[in-house]
């Protein structure tokens, strides 16, 4: 074959696997991280599934196959990876860090300490002493020098706040760390954590990672609020709800091989007596739409402006979840899936709203709210 031909087969070859590449990250759309004038993908690859001594029974990816993932995923556009130091005991940061290697400058890298990483009784927790062994140890066990979200796991009530927010900034002050975060603690923990460092020039913390999801909407009552009144992103774990919205479950069924299969236990919990009709709505809403269930159920969480955390055993499950980023619901069936699924209000919001019905009269928009 002549030289000139073959080299314009491979510029041919090139250039269509760069449109499919812009193609892809034309259909992914982004949002602002926080308050830090940074942007995530709607869509971000969380990592409990990676890590070959599957501890959990969650996943058990090995390298080969989470190499393909990322590499799907940065196809994709997906900008923003998650993970913890617990997840896999270590592996899943060390197969996430290797398969980032060759894109780390394009993406953004979470990881979180709290809990138990060693024998050591010290090795668990908030306190000074064990964030800095675990970000150590996390920052090796990714290969980078920094990552760009460190989120607290959970609350240590063990732990002075002012401890963790004071070893948390030292991370930041020596560039180890570029933004803080939380992950399950309440609404009343976060506005702590926001009045304490704000009145000592700390950082703020930017993002929350909580479960949301059709069979769970608690974070609805106080924690996203707080959430839209701070500028805080909603990063949503288990958004199928330990894959329940997959439509692989019923009632009486936990099948060999899935997750509640070989564990045993629906988790994150949820109320079976009522859970699996919302199932079945979430079923018909995928054949009006020719979606999977999985696909509506992710839908709808994008719907409400949230970063969602998808995670997956098979290149197929998450090819599916890609596919979420092509469902448009209409406003009426996200309007029953809503109404369906909607927790009835908690006291003091009732009150709340039932007292601030009382201004009637007309207002006018304040220049500083206006575009023009």
């Amino acid at each position: 074959m002549d030289l000139y031909v073959r080299l314009g087969i491979i510029c041919i070859s090139r250039l269509s696997n760069v449109s499919r590449l812009e193609h892809d990250m034309a259909d992914m759309k982004y949002t602002p991280l926080g308050n830090t004038g940074v942007d995530a993908s709607v869509l971000a690859l969380g990592a409990m599934t990676f890590g070959a001594k599957d501890t959990w029974k969650l996943g058990g990816l090995n390298q080969d196959v989470v190499d393909k993932m990322v590499s799907r995923a940065i196809d994709a556009g997906i900008n923003l990876f998650d993970t913890a130091d617990v997840y896999d005991e270590g592996e899943s940061e060390k197969t996430l860090g290797k398969a980032l290697q060759p894109y780390r400058d394009r993406i953004l890298i979470a990881t979180k300490v709290r809990g138990k990483s060693g024998p050591g009784i010290n090795e668990i927790g908030l306190s000074r002493h064990h964030i800095r062994q675990a970000v150590r140890q996390s920052l090796e066990r990714l290969g980078t020098r920094w990552v760009d979200l460190y989120q607290f796991h959970s609350w240590d009530a063990h732990v002075p706040l002012d401890e963790s927010i004071e070893a948390m900034q030292d991370l930041v002050e020596e560039g180890l760390v570029n933004y803080p975060g939380v992950s399950n603690f309440t609404a009343w923990q976060m506005a702590t954590v926001q009045a304490r460092v704000e009145e000592r020039g700390f950082s703020r913390y930017e993002t929350a990672q909580m479960n949301y999801s059709l069979l769970n909407r608690d974070a609805e009552h106080e924690i996203l609020p707080f959430l839209n009144y701070s500028k805080m992103s909603l990063l949503v774990w288990s958004p199928l709800h330990g894959g329940v919205l997959s439509g692989k479950y019923s009632k009486d069924s936990k099948p060999p091989g899935t997750r509640a299969g070989n564990r045993g236990l629906f988790f994150p919990f949820f109320d079976e007596k009522t859970g699996f009709d919302i199932v079945d709505r979430v079923k018909q809403v995928g054949k009006e739409q020719d979606a999977t269930p999985a696909q509506v159920a992710l839908s709808w969480l994008l719907s409400k402006g949230h970063i969602v955390l998808v995670g997956a055993k098979t290149m197929e499950q998450f090819e599916e979840n890609l596919g979420a980023l092509d469902v448009n619901l209409s406003s009426d069936q996200i309007g029953k899936l809503d109404e369906l699924t909607r927790h009835r209000v908690q006291y003091p919001n009732w009150m709340i709203e039932r007292q601030s019905s009382g201004r009637t009269f007309p207002v006018s928009e304040p220049a500083w709210t206006r575009k023009n």
